[in-house]
């Protein structure tokens, strides 16, 4: 009897087990490739938050140029845009990246971030108090400028990080970013500010600015022929005086005072300007001024500022004027 040699068995369990080793294959690649997508979506929502701060950067970078010309909102509305871009920036940064080679990148932008946005609000808070007579807050001044100097080497810093193999490039480069005015340095950018906010006529500061801008007259004032002021004739004149605050803050209520000066005898009355909000103006009346026939008189109107004030130059006016004799 011839034997015949046993068939080896088909090792079934092969197949699932190479199908499974084969479909975890396919996943452990999609994962990666997952991965590799989220990584370059990461960095480049950190180039697009890099890209909405250089207008406003561009912005308080120019106030060196432009500080000594520009009123405390124009400052402000630079400020207060810096500060919003900054924090609508760390939202690219929010939550931390899936990938471990770009924690580092994280950090470093989050950190930079937080630095400008610390040096702007000290170095803004700065000027407007020194603006306001705060002598201490020169140091302000100075230390947020070192601090936003500090932010702009970070940003060099997360440069030289994004360079590195590891870290998948951006659809586009990250754009060149600086703060600080590179015709200038921290500390020469410091003594300009605190030389201009301290100044005493210095736009940035909180200040009323009253002004006498028109004085009228009942009978009213006309031009003769020769350019002179004339009024109709008449034994009594009122004169009303237009008072408007041009500033940026309340002015307190404030007397006027009205001197009717002729060869003869001066009239003297105040009346009281009440309190003006900013860009507010009020009309004050003085009634009853006594003039005579064919006299010669000048009349002066001045604001008697017990506060201070943006521009002392416009607190009054006068003007000469004729009365006419009666017609025959």
């Amino acid at each position: 009897m011839i034997l015949e040699r046993p068939r080896p068995r088909r090792r079934r369990y092969l197949w699932p087990l190479l199908l499974t080793l084969l479909v975890l294959g396919g996943l452990g690649l999609a994962r990666i490739n997952e991965q590799a997508v989220a990584a370059v979506g990461y960095v480049e929502g950190i180039r697009q938050s890099v890209s909405s701060l250089v207008t406003p950067a561009s912005s308080f970078a120019g106030l060196a140029g432009r500080v000594g010309s520009m009123d405390r909102a124009e400052f402000l509305t630079v400020i207060d845009t810096m500060e919003s871009a900054l924090e609508e920036a760390t939202l690219a940064v929010e939550e931390s990246p899936e990938s471990g080679a770009l924690v580092g990148v994280a950090a470093l932008y989050r950190l930079t971030l937080d630095v400008w946005s610390v040096g702007v609000s000290t170095f803004a808070d700065g000027v407007i108090e020194l603006a306001d007579g705060t002598d201490s807050a020169s140091e302000r001044i100075n230390v947020g400028l070192q601090q936003v100097a500090a932010g702009d080497q970070l940003y060099l810093g997360l440069l030289a990080e994004f360079d590195r193999d590891t870290v998948p490039d951006p659809i586009t480069p990250l754009p060149p970013l600086n703060m600080i005015n590179s015709n200038f340095g921290a500390g020469q950018l410091a003594r300009l500010f605190i030389v201009v906010a301290g100044s005493d006529n210095s736009a940035l500061a909180l200040r009323a600015d009253l002004a006498v801008r028109q004085v009228t007259s009942d009978p009213a004032w006309v031009t003769d022929p020769e350019g002179n002021l004339v009024m109709p004739a008449s034994e009594l004149m009122s004169v009303d005086v237009v008072v408007s605050n041009g500033g940026n803050a309340d002015a307190p209520a404030q007397n006027l005072e009205l001197q009717l000066v002729s060869p003869e005898t001066t009239e003297v009355r105040t009346e009281v300007v009440p309190e003006l909000a900013p860009g507010a103006q009020t009309t004050v009346t003085f009634t009853e001024l006594p003039v005579a026939f064919g006299g010669s008189y000048s009349v002066g109107v001045t604001l008697m500022l017990t506060v201070a004030d943006a521009d002392p130059a416009n607190n009054g006016l006068t003007l000469a004027f004729i009365v006419l004799e009666p017609p025959e």
